[in-house]
């Protein structure tokens, strides 16, 4: 039988591919897809219960990765390359495990560091912005209060107490991350 469609009681899947070409994925950009990880045999922990193909290992070093570059702009191609998923699979991915988007948790984390300057530094709002890679001192004040409830200034003169609530609660709020960056192996501690 040399053309490419089988016979009704043939066991070969019919399909209408080129000869030589992939079965894998014909929708995809080249035709392949990584056998590795078609087969969840992906990068990261073995498969386990909860933790199928390393999945909390590979959101793991994505978030590594997010804390050592907080001072600059993260792209989701490249922490989706980080792990060797597509774009799509890893923002999936990584929104089932945390709550919220990539982009969104990196946010979240910067505006954490940010509490830290304000709290452990004499840096001013400004200075605050810049060591975060905020070129518009304006747009980060905006974005902290947005995900703080509260404007830098102001969180600088809060009391401690009420200064840990909104460190904490910034990043938990809406997401319910805190439960699920346990899940993966990751305490606040860490996160914070």
């Amino acid at each position: 039988m040399n053309d490419s469609k089988s016979s009704p009681g043939s066991l070969r899947p019919q399909t209408n591919r080129a000869p030589g070409r992939s079965l894998a994925a014909p929708n995809s950009r080249n035709g392949n897809i990584g056998l590795m990880e078609r087969s969840g045999k992906d990068a990261g922990a073995g498969p386990r219960p909860g933790n199928p193909g390393g999945v909390d290992t590979k959101i793991g070093q994505t978030i590594d990765y997010m804390l050592q570059h907080l001072n600059e702009q993260v792209q989701v191609a490249k922490l989706a390359s980080l792990v060797n998923v597509s774009q799509s699979h890893f923002f999936a991915l990584f929104k089932r495990r945390t709550g919220c988007a990539p982009i969104d948790f990196f946010i979240r984390l910067r505006m954490q560091h940010a509490c830290q300057l304000l709290d452990g530094t004499a840096l001013n709002v400004k200075e605050v912005a810049a060591v975060l890679g905020y070129d518009d001192p304006f747009y980060f004040s905006r974005t902290f209060k947005a995900i703080n409830q509260v404007a830098p200034s102001e969180y600088r003169m809060m009391p401690r107490k009420m200064k840990n609530s909104v460190k904490h609660a910034a990043l938990l709020r809406d997401t319910g991350t805190a439960t699920k960056l346990d899940i993966i192996g990751l305490s606040m501690q860490k996160v914070v």
